[in-house]
């Protein structure tokens, strides 16, 4: 993929988009639809079957363009750990077997006199050209590496807000000024990546910790994310003090007599600790209770289901769509390569599609594009096709056999994107996901 922070200078130039149809996702299909892009912004959208005479024009023809995907949630730094640690029903056997890789790795880059930030930022380099091959514009990325990672990504062209992982709990308390200095670092900003803070769980952080991160991201106006009500462990770990995560944390040697249990459920325990707000996106949220389902909607905080990692954790059925009916922001992320197959957007909602049809196909697109793009803080800037909106798009090809309607057709089919486009720009296409 090409592009990067001067890239715009590509982009005075006015072309048009074309193809058999247009899903702008803030209005019905466009049949014979074309997209006038100038400047990197969406300047007309009509429906003609004519060559447009103003400018250069792409005819995708037998195609659907549609918003760029938006990923909510994903860890691209950990692209490499593809195949190598695979999930199963213990999460905690899970974590430790990632962080013997992660020892490994070390290992590996100190033996060649190398920099193992430098190996994460590789990583991550690679999950990002594997998300634009996919049609993913947008995504929402959690690091421990945040200097090396960002600096990385920030060249573009994918859009990234990247969310700083601040992890202090029990002996490792007192690293928790240099953790969050860390991921308020804003050296890397640039147009296409802007930057967060991640409050890692309730099972890696203490409720001082967690409130400091939210004054602080509050003060600078932040975006925040925080893996919550991921397991039932997790709950028992809230509630109780006990089960699976304080043996986790034992075996780590990182729990002391200092950590107090809140005896208080994922969503109650964060929110007491000024976590629920629209600023920030709860990755998972596959164990909330009705009543912490109403407590999330009430404070205007977002959820990212990450299906597929979901499903290959053996969990219980996710309840994304009684957040729906509740008014919770539903979101799509695909988690990181250590627990997913691709970071594809379009994959994890034809999964949740095949698993159920009680869920409009609009509605999913909305998951997986417009409803990320909110959740991140950038729903004025992209997630539908609109007049004065960047130009995000993707498209992906119709199957010939398949269903008259262009959205059910597209999700009922396995075709990858063939394009994608951020800010205008059609990006080059190295190899496919």
């Amino acid at each position: 993929m090409a592009g990067g922070r001067n890239s715009s200078h590509r982009l005075d130039n006015r072309m048009w988009v074309r193809a058999r149809y247009v899903v702008p996702l803030c209005g019905p299909p466009i049949k014979h639809g074309a997209i006038r892009i100038e400047r990197g912004r969406i300047r007309e959208i009509i429906s003609s079957k004519k060559k447009p005479a103003d400018g250069p024009d792409v005819d995708f023809g037998s195609a659907v363009v549609l918003p760029g995907f938006v990923n909510a949630h994903t860890h691209l730094e950990l692209t490499h750990l593809a195949g190598r640690v695979m999930p199963g029903a213990d999460f905690t056997d899970w974590l430790r077997r990632l962080m013997r890789e992660f020892s490994a790795d070390a290992r590996l880059a100190e033996s060649a006199g190398e920099c193992v930030e430098d190996r994460f930022a590789a990583s991550a380099m690679e999950g990002m050209r594997l998300s634009l091959a996919a049609g993913v514009t947008l995504v929402g990325d959690v690091t421990s590496h945040c200097a090396a990672v960002r600096e990385a990504l920030s060249h573009g062209p994918l859009r990234v807000v990247s969310f700083g992982e601040v992890i202090a709990i029990g002996a490792i308390r007192g690293r928790l000024a240099d953790r969050l200095q860390i991921a308020l670092d804003a050296s890397s900003v640039s147009e296409t990546l802007s930057i967060g803070v991640s409050p890692h769980a309730p099972y890696t952080m203490e409720s001082d910790g967690i409130s400091t991160c939210v004054e602080m991201a509050g003060e600078r106006g932040l975006p925040m994310c925080m893996h919550l009500g991921e397991t039932r462990d997790e709950v028992e770990f809230t509630l109780e003090g006990t089960g699976a995560f304080r043996a986790y944390l034992e075996g780590m040697g990182l729990y002391d007599s200092l950590i107090q249990c809140p005896k208080l459920s994922p969503g109650s325990y964060a929110d007491r600790c000024g976590v629920l707000s629209a600023r920030t996106v709860l990755a998972h949220g596959n164990y909330l209770s009705d009543a912490e389902v109403e407590l999330v909607a009430l404070r205007g905080a977002h959820v990212a289901y990450c299906p597929r990692t979901h499903a290959a954790f053996g969990h219980e059925a996710h309840p994304y769509e009684k957040m729906l009916a509740a008014g919770v922001n539903v979101c799509i992320g695909t988690d990181s390569l250590a627990s997913n197959p691709s970071l594809s957007v379009l994959d994890e909602i034809r999964f949740v599609r095949r698993g159920s049809d009680s869920i409009e196909g609009v509605a999913l697109l909305e998951m997986g594009t417009i409803r990320g793009a909110r959740a991140l803080g950038m729903g004025d800037e992209c997630g539908t096709i609109e007049v004065g909106k960047r130009a995000d798009l993707c498209v992906v090809p119709l199957d010939g056999d398949g269903a008259s309607d262009p959205v059910e057709n597209m999700l009922a089919s396995t075709h990858a994107p063939i394009a994608t486009f951020v800010g205008g720009e059609r990006l080059k296409r190295t190899r496919s996901a």
